[in-house]
């Protein structure tokens, strides 16, 4: 059988295919044989949930992940599966190890009884055929993978409150600098006018030439700052009274000099 098998193939492959002996045939065989039937108990495995709403490829799609988990490689052989899973004699095949009992990771001696084509196999070949994930371990894994999931989420929404709680605390604490610094402007400008008006309202009278030179030119600077004050920050005035406000505190001014340095 074999002969005929190794004739079909020399007859009919690409000029790419290697050469290949009935030896390398069979171990060629053997290999699509283990790698088809650990794929044909993964569909078996998916269709067993009875997933709602879940189409051939989306079983197919998911055989393949569950194979990838198990086998940690991916199945590249499902060419060899859609030629095979219509046959009878294949159909018989699966049917026959769906019956058998093993415990995981034994190996499963499967007799020459293994159909190809219209002939049977008449050798034996050692395939490993592990038992996929049952139902129960299907539903712990969707258990944990749900928990992480929470998890993660519970553990950046606690990041994203202690961002958010952050940027709270460093506003507040810069606005109470802010006015912080403005009550102390406002303390230190107090102050000062206390200390120029005190200056201002000097009696220069009882001192020497010196002093009184000395406390004169100080209240000429505090009365000329003050106008450059005044001026910086009252409105503009309406074009019927020009310079109105600026006249009535430079006159308000000059008489509290006047005063403070006829008394």
């Amino acid at each position: 059988m074999w002969d005929r098998i190794l004739d079909y193939y020399n007859e009919y492959k690409k000029s790419s295919n290697p050469e290949r002996s009935v030896v390398s045939l069979t171990n060629r065989w053997s290999v699509i044989k283990k790698c088809t039937n650990k794929f044909c108990a993964a569909i078996a495995q998916v269709e067993s949930l009875h997933s709602s709403g879940a189409t051939e490829q989306d079983k197919i799609e998911k055989a393949k992940i569950m194979y990838r988990e198990i086998e940690k490689s991916s199945y590249t052989m499902e060419h060899c599966w859609c030629l095979l899973r219509h046959q009878p004699k294949w159909q018989q095949h699966v049917s026959m190890l769906s019956t058998r009992r093993k415990l995981p990771g034994k190996r499963l001696a499967i007799a020459d009884s293994t159909p190809v084509g219209d002939n049977t196999v008449g050798e034996n070949v050692e395939v490993i055929i592990e038992r996929p994930p049952g139902k129960k371990t299907e539903k712990k894994r969707e258990r944990m993978r749900r928990a992480t999931e929470a998890s993660d989420s519970e553990f950046h929404a606690s990041l994203t409150q202690i961002h958010e709680d952050r940027v709270m605390f460093m506003r507040e604490r810069r606005q109470e600098a802010i006015k912080a610094n403005s009550d102390r402007s406002e303390l230190v400008s107090e102050k000062k006018r206390k200390t120029d008006m005190k200056i201002i309202k000097l009696d220069l009278a009882g001192m020497n030439a010196m002093q009184r030179e000395y406390f004169q030119n100080l209240q000429k600077e505090i009365f000329e700052e003050s106008k450059r004050r005044f001026s910086s920050t009252s409105t503009s005035p309406s074009p019927s009274q020009p310079f109105r406000g600026c006249c009535m505190w430079s006159a308000t001014m000059s008489c509290c000099y006047v005063r403070a340095a006829s008394s």
